[in-house]
């Protein structure tokens, strides 16, 4: 493992932990290898789902959403795993579920259990220049060891996220890692699911989570859940959730901002959108997905 730094032209830094190619942020325990080996070897509890996804493109959001549909009970979680990769696995191994596994794991480093197609993975993926701007909120705000003090400004920030590798390498290369592991893995049952789609009409999406799953919900309870799980009403409702408002600088919620889609037209110059634009044509080239900017 070695401990990396990416400083932006203003002299700010961010800190990774870099190990089997990927760059994790610096607060994953350890020295990453043995927390991943932890993970690899998750046991596996009947009626596991895990949730794969990019940081800032939906993960609470759907985790939500999957809690619901698995425990047939219209409620948020009370206490929400944290990502895999930071989560004490003992504490999973002796919870009975239904489980809701969350992560923003390379697929290389999902437990043993999922490579086997033991549970069924749902796969969320957001326009990458709404992404840019949620997480460069996210760490703005955030305030835990290993990721607190960057004060960068947006425009050193994004010349990072969109030409440098940063926390989980870069959009591009994660989604490209997932569409592949689909298509190698046709046994394994993976649905893929953008958080744009999610925003135009949850209902349809949360009928289409609940199929995945195999879980049979009345049309009832999916309007239920579909209601709760609006993201202005769900974020209300987080907003004073204590164990993540203290997860930040200001005493907000650091997990939930806008929860908008096209902000990022607020946010990137005309230079930006451009110089992005062009990157986009070709990175773009190797993924087989419609991505959504605007609804």
């Amino acid at each position: 493992m070695e401990i990396l730094q990416t400083e932006d032209r203003g002299g700010e830094v961010i800190i990774d932990k870099y190990y089997d190619g990927i760059r994790f942020p610096a607060n994953i325990p350890g020295n990453v290898k043995d927390q991943l080996v932890s993970v690899k070897n998750l046991k596996h509890t009947k009626g596991d789902v895990f949730l794969d996804t990019f940081p800032k493109t939906g993960t609470h959001w759907a985790y939500e959403i999957l809690y619901m549909l698995q425990t047939g009970k219209a409620e948020y979680s009370s206490d929400p795993f944290m990502c895999l990769e930071f989560q004490a696995t003992d504490r999973l191994d002796a919870f009975e579920g239904p489980r809701v596994l969350k992560s923003h794991l390379y697929p290389q480093h999902i437990p043993k259990f999922v490579e086997d197609g033991k549970c069924k993975v749902v796969y969320i993926y957001r326009n990458p220049k709404d992404t840019a701007v949620s997480l460069y909120s996210f760490i703005k705000r955030v305030n835990v060891n290993g990721l607190k003090g960057y004060n960068g400004t947006w425009e050193h920030f994004f010349e990072i996220f969109a030409t440098k590798p940063m926390h989980y390498n870069s959009w591009f290369e994660h989604v490209k890692a997932w569409l592949d592991f689909k298509k190698e893995n046709a046994e394994i049952p993976i649905l893929m699911v953008s958080y744009e789609d999610m925003k135009k009409d949850l209902r349809s999406c949360v009928k289409k989570m609940a199929e995945h799953l195999d879980v049979k919900r009345n049309p009832e309870f999916l309007d239920e859940v579909a209601n709760k799980c609006q993201f202005n009403v769900m974020s209300k409702a987080q907003r004073s959730n204590v164990k993540e408002t203290t997860l930040s600088k200001d005493g907000s919620n650091p997990f939930y901002r806008k929860g908008g889609v096209g902000d990022w037209k607020n946010w990137l110059t005309v230079a930006q959108n451009e110089m992005y634009d062009a990157m986009l044509q070709e990175k773009m080239a190797d993924i087989d997905l419609e991505i959504k900017y605007t609804l």
